[in-house]
């Protein structure tokens, strides 16, 4: 026997197996989390977060590239080309702003704050497709270890600006380059450039030095 449930329409009561509600007709939806093609975008999702790790090799080093000279080692600064065993990332530069987007779509802080943006570019160098689960993420990290994420919203908006072809969900193809950005919410009493660094998540770790 179904048990009963109530209308989201008109709060009759109705059995949890009806199609539509005898009173109202409004469709008897299920909880997203009941459809099974929901638990497979999750375990899609899940698979392509656990590749990402597992492919991580901790041991591979990192290659910096400035100027004409090469040199291994895991501080890097802004304008050098950080080669892994799947990547070449260079951070290009990095700006303060206190409001992002165009005259149509645009964001500003909430008060206090100041968005910190920066421009990044990375190749896929090795010769096959890499997921887009598992390119280059960056992230701000002050000088306590603190790890900022991106602002989705100010992020979105200031690639109106910069016009960023990153792939959102397609594979990075053997050879193939592409520029990103991510603008970051930070306290402008917080915000010291000396104090902050750029976190590099990819196959290989790295940090890219803010200050000169």
């Amino acid at each position: 026997m179904s048990k009963m449930i109530k209308c989201k329409s008109c709060n009759a009561d109705i059995a949890s197996s009806a199609k539509v509600c005898p009173s109202c007709g409004a469709k008897n939806k299920k909880p997203i989390f009941k459809r099974w093609w929901f638990w497979v975008i999750i375990g899609v999702a899940v698979i392509c977060i656990v590749s990402g790790n597992t492919n991580k090799e901790e041991n591979s080093t990192v290659s910096v590239t400035k100027g004409e000279n090469s040199q291994k080692e895991d501080t890097c600064k802004i304008g050098d080309t950080i080669t892994t065993d799947k990547f070449e990332v260079t951070i290009n530069g990095i700006t303060t702003k206190n409001s992002v987007g165009n005259e149509y779509l645009s964001a500003t802080p909430s008060e206090g704050g100041i968005y910190v943006c920066i421009d990044f570019a990375y190749k896929n160098i090795t010769d096959q497709p890499i997921s887009s689960f598992s390119c280059p993420q960056i992230k701000l990290v002050d000088d306590k270890g603190t790890k900022y994420s991106s602002d989705i919203e100010a992020s979105s908006y200031y690639a109106t600006e910069t016009d960023p072809d990153r792939k959102i969900l397609s594979d990075l193809n053997p050879g193939i380059k592409v520029k990103d950005s991510a603008v970051f919410e930070i306290s402008q009493e917080i915000y010291k450039p000396e104090n902050f660094r750029i976190s590099v998540d990819a196959d290989k770790d790295f940090t890219v030095s803010i200050s000169e």
